[in-house]
């Protein structure tokens, strides 16, 4: 279990409660939870609270494009509802 002490108020969380989870380690879970399925190596997987099966293996599949859009925009460290507006990147390329 997690505690967070808060103005002398202990609060007990949950061990499955993540506050700080980016949105890179959510891409790498789901990229493993679809190879796995996708692979045969499991016939069911838990992800996210919901149980997922090969036949509806397409929440899967739109959960990792959101992802990537997200992380196209945001960046692989982005920690939805921490961090208040995307990072933006600037890349200055040269040619001599």
């Amino acid at each position: 279990m997690h505690y967070i002490f808060t103005s002398l108020i202990l609060y007990n969380l949950p061990k499955r409660l993540n506050l700080a989870e980016t949105l890179g380690i959510k891409l790498d879970r789901v990229q493993k939870a679809i190879a796995k399925l996708e692979s045969g190596a499991v016939s069911s997987y838990e992800i996210e609270g919901r149980k997922i099966t090969y036949q509806n293996i397409q929440f899967l599949y739109k959960r990792e494009q959101e992802l990537i859009r997200q992380i196209e925009m945001y960046g692989r460290n982005y920690i939805p509802g921490e961090n208040s507006k995307p990072v933006r990147r600037v890349v200055r390329v040269s040619f001599s």
